[in-house]
């Protein structure tokens, strides 16, 4: 028999105890909370635990990310294995065993099965989720901070995970909207262009779990060359892993005119 919690990272808003430890978790100090499903509270009776970094950070073999010099994702599985024992016939535990998940696998998994969830997710739970599919494209992503500090317009950075002859150096902001009839303006992409002409990005992707007003989509194709405007269709496509459809090739023109007379067929 096994049981699972899954914990986030996040810092204590008051004094907790370590249910492995029975250490003191200071107000304030970064920890890992566990929120039961709530009818496991419910017909359980199960409640949210607080567990110390100590306990789960010392069971990991090797839980940072050398590549990125940061932790990949901010959740963990926390199994128990139960076993009987063979002379005294009682319930014997096991150490817990912890498994590395992301938050935006669960997120993943979840709303691929039931894509208008996508509209109830906090900025910050949609964010990880356009990272956990560029990281299923082969990127190395990664979060400029948190949601309510300031980031100089870009929220993720990202670049191929792979060594490549022709690295490159690609940015996102992620545009949440509860509401799914809500289209994102010109005015966003106009920004996020001026942003990623003041640095030494070679590609910008602007992300909404919604959709883009046409003069949004106008402007991009006319004025920002280098930005990629990606919707809740595209997204909905990546968490079925469909990452080589025809809808990715839409910014790149069929030909090109070199100059008077000299016409390049690219497809």
């Amino acid at each position: 028999m096994s049981s699972s919690l899954y914990l986030v990272e996040t810092r204590a808003r008051r004094d907790y105890v370590c249910p492995a430890c029975d250490g003191r978790i200071p107000r304030g100090a970064r920890h890992f909370r566990h929120d039961p499903h709530p009818r496991a509270r419910v017909f359980r009776g199960e409640p949210t635990t607080h567990w110390c970094r100590n306990c789960i950070m010392s069971s990991l073999d090797d839980p940072n990310n050398h590549v990125a010099g940061r932790f990949r994702i901010s959740a963990v599985r926390v199994t128990r294995h139960r076993q009987v024992g063979v002379e005294s016939q009682l319930p014997l535990f096991n150490p817990l065993t912890i498994q590395l998940i992301g938050i935006g696998q669960l997120l993943s998994q979840a709303i691929s099965k039931e894509p208008t969830l996508i509209h109830r997710l906090t900025p910050n739970e949609l964010e990880e989720l356009i990272c956990d599919r560029l990281s299923a494209m082969n990127f190395e992503p990664r979060r400029t901070g948190a949601i309510n500090r300031k980031d100089g317009g870009v929220d993720i950075v990202f670049w191929p995970r792979q060594n490549s002859a022709f690295p490159f150096l690609g940015a996102a902001q992620v545009r949440h909207h509860s509401d799914s009839k809500v289209k994102e303006g010109p005015p966003s992409v106009r920004d996020f262009a001026g942003v990623i002409a003041g640095h030494p990005f070679n590609v910008g992707l602007l992300i909404t779990n919604t959709s883009f007003s046409p003069d949004a989509e106008w402007f991009a194709r006319e004025h920002a060359k280098l930005i990629r405007l990606r919707d809740f269709s595209d997204i909905r496509r990546w968490l079925w892993n469909n990452f080589d459809d025809e809808a990715e090739w839409r910014e790149i023109p069929n030909e090109i005119e070199l100059c008077p007379g000299v016409v390049l067929k690219i497809r």
